[in-house]
Order: structure tokens, then sequence, then C-alpha cells
């Protein structure tokens, strides 16, 4: 059993890569996915969230307000740090805990879509880290596309992240998205038979 982690910037094209390997028959794990839950109601994380910060981040049903999370950690790394430490150390243990059920599985390689794979420091964990990497201007594009982000919010949540630089230095495999989603299905397809051959003498 082989467990792949896949990680990128914001805007890099990460979930569309996640979104192909499970259209070609592989498992996916979504780091964010199980983050969400931890957030959702009755989820685990809130308990502690509420107890590090009271009352104002949560609406009157008891559900967390998002918006008011945003706004309270976009300009204050103290806060958006002690926010992050409510959620990230469940995240990390579920993770784990997923990795060592894998053992008992049929699958022969899962993989992981993980965003902040390098920021968390968990990238030894994995037996390969592909990285998604695409230039500057062209992930600025995308995120103002798909969202109501403004350039300098785009730069601000990007200053936050593992620089790209770093991210290709670290990977084991690097897909460069520059261009259509079907230019980057065949940079997927063209990186798992890369890999194949190594997987199967593993």
């Amino acid at each position: 059993m082989l467990n792949v982690a896949i990680t990128g910037g914001i805007g890099s094209g990460k979930s569309m890569v996640a979104e192909h390997l499970r259209e070609l028959g592989y498992k996916v794990i979504d780091a964010d996915d199980i983050s969400r839950g931890l957030t959702a109601p009755g989820g685990k994380a809130l308990p502690l969230i509420r107890d590090r910060f009271g009352d104002e981040l949560f609406y009157e049903d008891g559900s967390l307000n998002r918006a008011a999370v945003r706004e309270m950690i976009y300009n204050d790394h103290v806060k958006k740090a002690l926010y992050e430490s409510c959620t990230t150390r469940l995240v990390l243990e579920d993770l784990a805990e997923i990795r060592e059920l894998n053992k008992l599985s049929a699958e022969k390689v899962v993989f992981f879509d993980i965003p902040l794979l390098f920021e968390t420091g968990t990238e030894n964990d994995y037996d390969e880290v592909w990285v998604v990497t695409a230039d500057a201007d062209i992930r600025k594009h995308r995120i103002v596309e798909r969202s109501n982000l403004d350039e300098a919010t785009i730069e601000h949540i990007m200053s936050l992240q593992a620089s790209e630089e770093e991210k290709v230095a670290k990977a084991d495999r690097v897909i460069y998205n520059n261009g259509t989603i079907e230019d980057l299905n065949k940079a997927v397809d063209n990186t798992l038979k890369s890999a194949v051959w190594m997987w199967r003498n593993w």
C-alpha cells in the first residue's frame, strides 16, 4: 500500500488533479473535507474553538460563523495560528488514522489531497509527494474567475503558503498546470505512467 500526497498552492489546480484521479478509479482522501467536517454542526473541533474564542464566532443555533472567522484571522496572525491549531491537530490525527487503516485495504495506492502539506511539516508521512504548480499570474486569474476575492486578498493568501519554489524542490513529482484542463489531465496521466514502474517494484 502506497500513500501519495498531492499538494499545491491556491489556484494551482490541485483539486482538478484529485478529481481526475477519482475519475480514473483511484481513492482520494480530501483533507479539506475532513476539516469542514470538524467544524460542521456537531464537529469535534467546535468545543475547542468556542473555548478559545467564546461565542462571537458562532450563530445562535451553535453553528460556526465562517464569515466571522475569516474576518478575525485575516490580519491577525496570532489569532489565525490559534484558530488553525483547533483544527489542524485533529485533521492530522484523522489522516494518520486513515493511513493506518489503509494497511488493511486492498488498494495498491491511495492519494491524499492536502493543501497545507509542507506548512504542517507532514510531507515525510507519505511515500510520495506530488506538487501541482502554475505561474503566479495564471493562479491569480483562476482565483478571480471562481471567487469574489480581490487581488490584495489573493496575494495575502499566497503569502501565507509555502512558496512554489519550496514546494517544487521538495516534491517527488511535479505537475505543471499552465494550460487547459485537457493539458492537465494528460500531465496527470503521464505522471501516473512514470510512477507505475516504481510502484510495481516497491
